[in-house]
């Protein structure tokens, strides 16, 4: 009895082994065998955009480099061209900007666009050339570079870090309870001296002093609740000269880039003169009122300046 056992288990084992073998080979046969085609890897491609590139030149300083960066925008959308940096620029400090860092390889050949007039325009933008890349050299100070991705640049480009951003609303909404005002209207007012003060021979110049209280006085009949952020390079002067209303808050930030955050966040904007104060009046995406008497006429400024392409025209001259 026990060798009959034996001999169906032994039967039993061979069976369920010879399956398996089956199985095994089968198997083989169409998913891993001699005769399996592995799939050819995908090309490598370096660079997945096959579209020329464009890029642009950083000549100045921070306000200097948002029209250069820009224009850049505006002339890869208006072209459909790729755009790339290959070289620093300091708003990186401020913004997270959605582009791609290269070099001057990546423009492959290339054909160079310089302007006329640092604060005019030309339509050397309208119409590049894209069999080769482009390289766009100039301060390049005009809106009408890029009205074709003005909300772009607001909504997408010029986005402030979140430490900034953040830094910037703690100030203001401080700056509202203390003034009692948490539904006001804001209003940015930049007062720009220092550098500016000294150096009227070539053109710059500073807002006067009844300027800023004509400004201030449009927004108040405007508006019936509004409440104004005062920023400015010499702080102590603005103090003692301008408006000391309750309505009127000074700020003695430091940090230019936090005082630019907090103008740029506001609702509207009296601005001053120069690129910094230009820039945050565009961001507002307000009303902005400027002074008409910059730049000086007549002088080197004033010379490379065309006030229709320097100001946008929905903008208010005081």
């Amino acid at each position: 009895m026990a060798t009959i056992r034996v001999s169906q288990a032994q039967q039993w084992f061979l069976g369920v082994l010879a399956i398996t073998v089956v199985l095994i080979l089968v198997y083989s046969s169409r998913y891993g065998g001699t005769h399996r085609r592995e799939p050819k890897p995908p090309p490598i491609n370096p660079d997945p955009d096959p579209r020329k590139k464009v890029t642009v030149t950083f000549w100045g300083r921070n306000g200097n480099h948002m029209f250069e960066y820009s224009t850049l925008i505006g002339a890869a959308k208006r072209s459909n061209m790729t755009p790339i940096l290959v070289e620093s620029t300091t708003i990186w400090n401020m913004f997270k900007l959605p582009i791609q860092k290269g070099t001057v390889e990546n423009l492959e050949t290339f054909r160079r666009y310089k302007e006329q007039l640092p604060s005019g325009w030309c339509n050397m933008t309208e119409d590049l050339d894209t069999s080769q890349g482009a390289y766009l050299m100039g301060y390049l100070q005009s809106w009408r570079y890029f009205e074709n991705v003005r909300l772009e640049l607001r909504k997408k480009h010029f986005v402030f870090h979140d430490h900034l951003k953040k830094s910037a609303m703690d100030y203001i909404n401080n700056v509202r309870k203390e003034h009692k005002k948490q539904d006001a209207v804001l209003v940015a007012v930049h007062v720009r001296r220092g550098d500016f003060v000294r150096q009227k021979r070539k053109g710059y110049t500073v807002a006067p002093i009844p300027y800023f209280y004509r400004a201030m006085n449009y927004y108040r009949k405007k508006y019936k609740n509004v409440l104004f952020i005062l920023c400015s390079n010499d702080v102590i002067w603005s103090m003692d000269n301008l408006d000391d209303s309750p309505d009127v808050h000074y700020s003695h930030n430091t940090d230019g880039y936090l005082d630019f955050a907090i103008m740029a966040s506001c609702d509207h904007m009296i601005m001053s003169a120069g690129s910094y104060s230009w820039w945050a009046g565009y961001l507002t995406g307000g009303d902005v009122i400027y002074y008409h008497g910059y730049p000086q006429p007549n002088t080197v400024m004033g010379n490379n300046t065309i006030r229709k392409d320097y100001y946008p025209p929905w903008w208010i001259p005081l």
